[in-house]
C-alpha cells in the first residue's frame, strides 16, 4: 500500500489511535544498545520496534508518527523508515494509503490460517523426528527440557518463549528436511504476537511445557504418531488460549477503522 512521501500520516480523522510515542518521549531517549556487534541503526531500530510490537508495548492498530520515533531512538528518519519496511515484510506494521504506519490489528482469520499451517508442518516434522532420533538426539533433547522447566516456573515469558522455540527447532532438525524447517520457522515468525496472547493467565508456561514433556517422551520410544498428536494438540492449545483475545481486540478495532474510514 501507497503511503504519504515521508511515511507520516497526511490527514488524520476520528477512530485513529496514535501510539505513545510521546509518553515514553517524557521519559527520555531509549537506548539501542547492539545484539550483535556490526548492527546498522536501521537493525537496532527494528529489533527494538519489533520487540515493542511483540510485547504490545506498541498495540495492535495504533498508528505510528516516524518523526517522534527518531526523536525517541536518536536517529534520524531514514534507519526509522527503513526499520518500518522490514517489519512490513513481517506483516507487523502496514502502510496506509495517505495516513502513513501503524501496527497491524490482530486479525482471527490470519491466525486462524497461520496455525492451520503450523498444525500440518509441525505434526509432520514432530512425527518424522520421532522416527529418526538418535540416543544423543534424545539427550540432547532432555538438557533443553530441563532449561525450560526451570524458566516455566518463573514469569519471564520472552526467555520462555525463545527457549521452547530452540527446543521445538531441534527436534524438527533431526529430520533433516531444510525446507520443511524453514517454512515452519516463517510460519512461526509470522505468528509470533499471536502466541504470546496465549500465555495471559498464570499457569499457561506450566501447561506449555506439559506438552513438550509429552512430545519428548514419544520422541525417545520412536512413537511417530504419538508425537504428532501431542504436537499438534500443543498448537491446538495455543489457538484456543489466544482466540478469545484475538477476537477481542479485533471487534474493539473494527468501529475504530469505520470511523477513520468515514
Amino acid at each position: 500500500m501507497a503511503t504519504a512521501n515521508d511515511g507520516t500520516p497526511a490527514k488524520s480523522r476520528p477512530g485513529r489511535r496514535w501510539a505513545k510515542s510521546a509518553d515514553l518521549l517524557a521519559q527520555g531517549k531509549l537506548k539501542l544498545r547492539p545484539a550483535k556487534s556490526g548492527q546498522t541503526p536501521q537493525q537496532l531500530v527494528y529489533t527494538k520496534l519489533r520487540e515493542m510490537i511483540l510485547n504490545s508495548k506498541l498495540q495492535p492498530g495504533e498508528w505510528l508518527r516516524q518523526e517522534q520515533l527518531a526523536s525517541l531512538f536518536g536517529v534520524s528518519r531514514t534507519p526509522i523508515r527503513e526499520a518500518l519496511r522490514m517489519l512490513s515484510q513481517e506483516h507487523l506494521v502496514e502502510f496506509v494509503t495517505n495516513y502513513g504506519v501503524r501496527v497491524v490489528p490482530l486479525s482471527w482469520e490470519e491466525f486462524e490460517e497461520l496455525y492451520a499451517m503450523r498444525i500440518g508442518l509441525e505434526g509432520l516434522a514432530a512425527r518424522l523426528a520421532a522416527e529418526q532420533a538418535t540416543p544423543s538426539d534424545v539427550a540432547e533433547l532432555r538438557k533443553l527440557l530441563a532449561a525450560i522447566t526451570t524458566l516455566a516456573d518463573g514469569t519471564d515469558l520472552w526467555t520462555y518463549l525463545r527457549e521452547e522455540w530452540h527446543f521445538r527447532l531441534r527436534c524438527y532438525a533431526i529430520t533433516g528436511r531444510e525446507q520443511l524447517i524453514q517454512r515452519i520457522r516463517n510460519l512461526r515468525e509470522h505468528a509470533e504476537r499471536y502466541l504470546r496472547l496465549a500465555y495471559n493467565v498464570e499457569g499457561k508456561m506450566q501447561e506449555s511445557l506439559d506438552f513438550h514433556r509429552k512430545l519428548l517422551e514419544a520422541i525417545a520410544i520412536h512413537d511417530g504418531a504419538a508425537a504428532e498428536r501431542i504436537n499438534q494438540e500443543a498448537l491446538r492449545w495455543t489457538l484456543a488460549n489466544a482466540g478469545p483475545v484475538v477476537r477481542a481486540s479485533q471487534a474493539l478495532q473494527r468501529p475504530l477503522d469505520k470511523a477513520a474510514g468515514d
